[in-house]
């Protein structure tokens, strides 16, 4: 990935000339649906489609596609396609992954596990352990109809909670799932920054409106940006493993803190002014 998606938006893969256009409208990563958005009949057809576009086209931000599930000979055979010639392909999101087996089989490719049935909640530590898993996704909708649950904030914390934390144990991008009103910029935004505050480096968007607000909400501002500079150079120089800054105790958790937070707008921590 060329660094974290931070407001990847759902398109249809069978739209393939909304993608220079979303990317024009402020999308960092774009996220190609072969699965719900494309009728069963034409999914055959949108695959062959986007691997001829994108043998033909390069794109500067992250390309995603959401296969079929590889559950399945349809998602199988997405994959098997989409990777039989390098194509400017970021990631494959597999949908509701429930077992292990079922990656370990895959191509040696970067994939991103969408975790939306309660058995994909119950194995995620072995999900999230294969090495060409690369990010965690929520998938709210098809999660909390499953546990007929509603998709308010509270309702999937547990599940929102439990993503956070196998992503920090493999050290791995998520993504939160779609905010499904699409005219409540307000509550969008509420919900954004709980995310971002949970731990989420990212939030799906389903509508070009929405790319701003997640994108304010989850970016560090150039005030933010610079005080994490100052404080990591501050801390590599000192030969303490605490030190002080402006009043504030600083140790090496809350460096890891701010590195991640350059890390988002594309800066290398290690390598900074």
């Amino acid at each position: 990935m060329n660094k974290f998606p931070i407001s990847p938006l759902f398109i249809p893969a069978n739209k393939l000339e909304w993608i220079a256009k979303t990317f024009e409208k402020g999308a960092d990563s774009i996220i190609l649906d072969l699965e719900d958005s494309v009728p069963e009949n034409e999914k055959s057809q949108a695959r062959e489609d986007l691997y001829l576009h994108l043998k033909e086209n390069n794109y500067e931000g992250n390309l995603i596609v959401r296969v079929n599930p590889v559950s399945d000979k349809i998602g199988q055979e997405d994959i098997k396609v989409l990777t039989q010639t390098s194509l400017s392909i970021n990631a494959f999101m597999l949908p509701k992954v429930e077992e292990s087996s079922s990656i370990s089989s895959l191509p040696d490719v970067n994939l991103i596990a969408l975790l939306e049935t309660p058995r994909s909640l119950k194995n995620i530590s072995s999900i999230a352990a294969e090495k060409t898993v690369k990010g965690l996704a929520l998938g709210g909708a098809d999660l909390s109809a499953s546990l007929g649950s509603t998709m308010d904030w509270d309702s999937l914390l547990y599940a929102r909670s439990k993503i956070i934390l196998e992503a920090a144990i493999n050290n791995l991008f998520s993504i939160d799932s779609p905010f499904m009103d699409i005219e409540n910029l307000k509550a969008l935004g509420e919900e954004s920054k709980k995310a971002k505050m949970l731990g989420f480096n990212g939030k799906a968007a389903i509508h070009p409106s929405q790319l701003e607000v997640i994108t304010d909400s989850f970016l560090p501002n150039e005030a933010e940006i610079s005080e994490a500079k100052e404080i990591i150079k501050a801390f590599n120089q000192s030969s303490s493993a605490v030190i002080a800054f402006n009043g504030r105790m600083i140790d090496q958790p809350i460096i890891l803190s701010l590195e991640k937070r350059l890390r988002l707008v594309g800066i290398d921590p290690k390598n900074i002014d």
